[in-house]
């Protein structure tokens, strides 16, 4: 039913979060190793270029925790929707007139398929009196 479709999105929803934190972990240590590699060789006369690739390093590390941070916000309003239309749905199976619903429901689709076959017994009908009038 609808409410298993939804635990299986949240749960694939939780799991791509869980991704993008790792992920974003990953570029939380590559920032601090980038850092503590710049502390260790301040001495600009071994690499005059090298604060420089670190501080563009950093940048782009910068730059993909934005689209994590971007994904994650995203992520999680999906998730919020989902939370509000499993409380919508969970308070519409709750509720005191929910079997009588069901109930109408079924005898609503009963009703359509007996109409269905009425109307193709008609037509059955009304196709061989043209067959028999023809005839005659």
């Amino acid at each position: 039913m609808q409410i298993a479709h939804i635990k299986k999105e949240r749960a694939a929803f939780t799991k791509r979060m869980a991704e993008l934190k790792k992920q974003w972990d990953a570029f939380e240590d590559g920032k601090r190793q980038l850092r503590e590699s710049r502390e260790q060789n301040k001495d600009p006369e071994l690499d005059p270029d090298f604060p420089r690739m670190v501080e563009r390093g950093l940048a782009k590390i910068a730059g993909k925790q934005d689209v994590l941070k971007s994904r994650l916000g995203e992520l999680t309003k999906r998730l919020q929707v989902l939370d509000a239309e499993e409380q919508q749905l969970n308070a519409l199976l709750s509720h005191e007139k929910y079997p009588e619903w069901v109930d109408l429901k079924e005898r609503r689709d009963k009703a359509v398929e007996e109409v269905a076959r009425l109307e193709a017994e008609m037509k059955r009908l009304m196709e061989s009196m043209a067959l028999e009038t023809s005839s005659q």
